[in-house]
């Protein structure tokens, strides 16, 4: 779960922004900044805080407000509320197409960042300026209780004339699964059928399995390329003959197991801090712990289970990060928790970085009162 408020939503529009600046033309971005300056005001300098790109837009001419440090953090929330609100209206009436704000791993996503969607779905049935507002949640439905919050928000909603839908994913049939698999080697369906059968048996269609096991035979050479053909060839009794684990979790912590020491251990710290991770902390908790990471992560981005993107390392899916997590044994992932946020706590304290107090102080409260117990 994010511990840090509103850090699911601050993630979508902060690579909103990127977008914008990098790609929308000069004209619109001074128009979208001018709306912006005139309905934030002085105010701005704290939604700059949580969305850093938005300085992109606006510029670097943000005046600090000093009111916020003798205001509560029930005010700040409420201020910020108003505050994304107030900007998604501005970025809507800025332009002729829909604002899609997707959330993946909703199930994680935090109580500030949900509530948040709550005032943005209000605001799409009674202003004007979010009529084009649509929101899209994904999630692992066996991991969302009955009792989560976005049930309440969605039956809330519904009240006030939001039109909301539940779609239910499930694995890919045999057809569906050859489809993906003559679409991926560029070969007839036809041509396709006896190796999909075998994919689905071992995958049971599932989507993610069904990608690393096609990598994996690649890697293998059971699956390659045949130059003289000109087309992939396989070979069938081999691969049908090929064990493989129980489900996708447990081919990825094999797949950790064969790397070296050194980026196991940096996936398993990685793997504390959640999804996504910043450079910035990377390198603050290389220097606190004395431990070199970016080179062994670099390898695991190079095997595919890292992906490295806009000051980023973030895991290629949730299961590879809970594969890194239970190389730990359970009864020290409390220890580490608390290590690493003491260690991130003497650099934060004089920094005035809000992200990296709320980062160590959450990785102390996951350590618990356990990790002080525990000698």
């Amino acid at each position: 779960k994010q511990s840090t408020p509103f850090s699911a939503i601050a993630n979508a529009f902060n690579e909103y922004c990127n977008i914008i600046s990098q790609n929308v033309s000069l004209n619109l971005t001074t128009v979208m900044a001018s709306k912006l300056q005139a309905a934030l005001g002085q105010e701005a300098f704290h939604l700059v805080k949580v969305i850093p790109n938005l300085r992109k837009i606006l510029g670097n001419n943000i005046e600090s407000n000093d009111l916020i440090d003798t205001q509560s953090w029930v005010d700040s929330r409420k201020r910020l509320e108003y505050l994304l609100c107030q900007f998604v209206a501005v970025i809507s009436s800025s332009s002729s197409l829909p604002i899609i704000l997707f959330l993946d791993d909703l199930q994680w996503a935090d109580e500030a960042s949900i509530e948040v969607v709550k005032q943005l779905l209000l605001m799409s049935v009674s202003s004007y300026q979010c009529k084009q507002f649509f929101f899209v949640g994904c999630c692992r439905g066996n991991e969302m209780k009955q009792d989560h919050k976005i049930w309440a928000v969605l039956n809330g909603v519904r009240n006030f004339g939001v039109h909301t839908e539940i779609i239910e994913l499930s694995c890919m049939d045999k057809d569906t699964t050859n489809s993906m698999v003559s679409d991926v080697l560029c070969l007839s369906p036809r041509l396709t059928r006896p190796l999909s059968d075998i994919l689905f048996h071992k995958t049971k269609g599932n989507p993610l399995f069904f990608c690393q096991i096609m990598s994996s035979w690649s890697k293998d050479g059971l699956l390659k390329l045949s130059l003289h053909r000109h087309r992939w060839e396989w070979e069938e009794e081999r691969i049908q003959s090929t064990e493989l684990p129980e489900n996708v979790a447990m081919f990825f912590t094999g797949t950790i197991r064969n790397l070296p020491n050194e980026v196991q251990s940096a996936l398993c710290i990685l793997s504390c801090f959640g999804a996504t991770s910043t450079v910035k902390l990377i390198k603050s908790l290389e220097q606190a712990i004395n431990t070199p990471l970016f080179q062994p992560l670099d390898k695991a981005v190079f095997e595919g289970l890292l992906i490295k993107h806009d000051e980023k390392y973030s895991f290629v899916h949730d299961h590879v990060q809970s594969a890194a997590y239970n190389l730990m044994k359970p009864e020290e992932r409390c220890l580490y928790h608390f290590q690493y946020g003491l260690a991130l706590c003497s650099g934060s304290m004089f920094s005035q970085d809000d992200d990296a107090i709320f980062t160590a102080v959450g990785q102390i409260n996951r350590g618990g009162p356990s990790a002080v117990s525990n000698p």
